[in-house]
């Protein structure tokens, strides 16, 4: 794998850009960076936002990579989540205009009424500054002390509303947010936009756009209608 890296990145290099060829060379390339382990994941809901800005500076700087230790390919995916862990704490920060009441009433596994506080994984490290959604992600994350969490997984996968899959671009019904919801979000690990877009046979902007500006915000929706529940 690392020759092949080499090698592919070498591709890259070689050609002026812009240019056809290396526009080329680097498609070859980042289809092969997107499926090596170790890429950092985030349950952010703007996650693919900040891999998208990835790849891209990725695609303008990888040509100023150096590896930094014996294994090429480990030295370049330390070097790419570097990068992605700087965008993803930008997301973080963005979120802290929007803070909720952690003291808002829920009920926990035995039925009692207790606050998200209380449900809330231990968080020492960090500042608690996550909405809605997000708190509603780390519950589903930990379905196995999260009653609440248990109740909006089954909700989606059983979209037994129909509003899930009511939701798709207007020429590509099989790409509804219940698809969508399913793979992207509560696939572990998630799949890749691209691979979706591919076996859809739609545009990866289309999908991402679709995702972006109707599926979170349905999905904001239901965390805040179960957040007032009970």
């Amino acid at each position: 794998m690392d020759e092949q890296l080499k090698k592919l990145i070498d591709n890259v290099c070689c050609y002026p850009d812009p240019s056809p060829e290396r526009q080329k060379a680097l498609n070859r390339l980042l289809m092969l960076i997107q499926q090596l382990p170790g890429i950092y994941k985030s349950g952010h809901q703007d996650y693919l936002e900040a891999l998208n800005q990835t790849w891209e500076w990725v695609s303008r700087k990888i040509c100023e990579f150096e590896a930094r230790s014996p294994s090429f390919q480990q030295s370049l995916v330390t070097w790419i989540n570097g990068y992605l862990k700087w965008r993803i704490k930008d997301l973080y920060i963005a979120d802290s205009n929007y803070t909720i009441s952690l003291d808002r009433l829920t009920r926990n596994n035995e039925g009692d009424e207790t606050t998200l506080l209380n449900i809330l994984p231990d968080r020492q490290s960090e500042s608690i500054s996550l909405d809605l959604l997000d708190i509603k992600i780390a519950q589903i994350q930990e379905v196995e002390r999260q009653c609440l969490g248990q109740r909006i997984w089954q909700y989606i996968e059983q979209d037994q509303e129909g509003k899930l899959k009511a939701s798709h671009p207007r020429k590509n019904p099989e790409c509804h947010c219940h698809l969508l919801t399913m793979r992207l979000l509560l696939q572990q690990p998630p799949h890749k936009i691209a691979d979706i877009a591919r076996e859809l046979n739609i545009s990866n902007q289309t999908l991402y756009s679709h995702w972006k500006k109707n599926c979170l915000p349905l999905l904001k929706d239901i965390g805040m209608n179960f957040g007032s529940d009970s």
